[in-house]
């Protein structure tokens, strides 16, 4: 049978947003929602950890729930958000997950199933996802409009030139007083190895 699977998405603070999904909806799905509900820019790079009752995360690939792979070679055994069913991880009353939807900030939600319950006929009717419950602002999303205001490129260039104008200090030749360079080499004592 179709089950309802509610999620709670909360922060460190007194934003909460509660959602439910069928069970055979996708993690794509969920992002979704959540990028829905925040009125966030659902385009960015998001994922979704499965974590322990602790909120711990493991370090096994598996456990990872991207909305797409940056590197194949090290996220390959990584789950994609719209290649995996909700009810893929098996999901129980108290599972709990991050949701990381601000990479670039490193900020998360932490996302705990509340509750499943069976399909019924009114439910059967009503659209999916949808949002439950709403109570404070979301935190705002970085994007990378924001750091580029911040990020002043011809600064940059402008210190990288003052570099090259500096003057070698005559009396510095690289040579520590035993002979070696900073590097290890250079030091030659007159004998064949």
């Amino acid at each position: 049978m179709q089950k309802i699977i509610k999620y709670k998405v909360s922060d460190e603070n007194e934003f909460v947003r509660e959602i439910e999904l069928k069970d055979n909806s996708t993690f794509l799905d969920l992002h979704t929602a959540i990028q829905k509900a925040c009125k966030y820019d659902p385009s960015l790079i998001t994922m979704f950890y499965i974590t322990d009752e602790n909120w711990e995360v493991s370090d096994e690939p598996e456990k990872e729930i991207l909305l797409e792979r940056m590197d194949d070679k090290t996220q390959a055994d990584c789950l994609l958000m719209e290649d995996t069913p909700l009810n893929f991880v098996k999901p129980a009353k108290g599972m709990k997950y991050l949701y990381m939807y601000d990479l670039l900030s490193e900020n998360c939600f932490f996302v705990e199933i509340i509750e499943i319950r069976n399909c019924t006929a009114k439910d059967e009717k009503a659209k999916f996802p949808k949002c439950t419950r709403a109570e404070g602002i979301p935190p705002q999303q970085i994007t990378l409009d924001d750091i580029s205001e911040d990020f002043d490129e011809n600064a940059a260039l402008e210190d990288f030139d003052e570099l090259e104008d500096e003057v070698e200090n005559p009396y510095y030749d690289n040579e520590f007083e035993d002979g070696y360079d900073e590097f290890g080499g250079g030091y030659d004592d007159g004998y064949d190895y």
